[in-house]
């Protein structure tokens, strides 16, 4: 076989590796960007908007039995919290309204008139300590994701040797991905979860108690 044969058929290989190579970053791009979808057929927004005012009411209401058949029996629910300066979360089976999480601040009640609305989230300045806007919303939209959970955990992994391994990954991705945040903003008081669907069946899987929190 000449040289010239020899590098002919080099290019072609290198060709084909490159086409491949493509192909599956492309592939990938696409089941990265699918993990996260926007909600918009009637049935769906029927669905999510029941699991979200459902929670709301039953929270309010501290209806132990109703809120804790809105958490997944198997993945349970995380609790974010701020003991201090940084931000801990803790999964819990089930919501305890006499044993709340951290058990310093109880779980709060008040009343809400607000009807939920789908529109982007507020957000909290603390140097005002007021919302950028009152009301019930949730944002469906594809690009609303957090990785509240997995932020938390690399910084206990990196500064409180609190190892940040492949159970605890699986174990938060199964609650945080793919779900969609909710914001309760009155002016005095609010309530800050996620929702998430697992086969068919809509579930919250984080309560957020640490955001809008400014003492620390």
């Amino acid at each position: 076989m000449n040289l010239k044969l020899i590098r002919i058929i080099g290019l072609f290989g290198l060709l084909v590796f490159s086409s491949c190579n493509s192909s599956n970053k492309q592939q990938q791009q696409h089941l990265d960007s699918s993990k996260r979808i926007a909600i918009n057929n009637p049935e769906q927004i029927k669905q999510i908007s029941e699991v979200i005012t459902r929670f709301a009411r039953a929270y309010l209401s501290q209806d132990q039995a109703k809120i804790n058949a809105l958490i997944h029996p198997e993945q349970g629910i995380a609790i974010i919290h701020r003991p201090g300066a940084a931000d801990r979360y803790t999964i819990v089976d089930a919501i305890d309204f006499k044993h709340p999480v951290p058990s310093y601040y109880a779980y709060e009640t008040f009343s809400n008139e607000q009807v939920l609305t789908f529109e982007s989230l507020p957000s909290y300045d603390c140097g005002k300590e007021q919302w950028e806007k009152i009301g019930f919303f949730t944002d469906t939209t594809k690009n609303s994701g957090t990785q509240l959970l997995e932020t938390i955990a690399k910084f206990l992994d990196e500064y409180e040797q609190i190892a940040y391994d492949e159970a605890i990954k699986s174990k938060i991705n199964a609650l945080e991905t793919g779900s969609y945040r909710v914001i309760l903003a009155l002016q005095d008081h609010h309530l800050i979860f996620h929702v998430k669907q697992f086969e068919e069946i809509w579930y919250v899987t984080i309560l957020d108690r640490a955001y809008a929190s400014c003492d620390a």
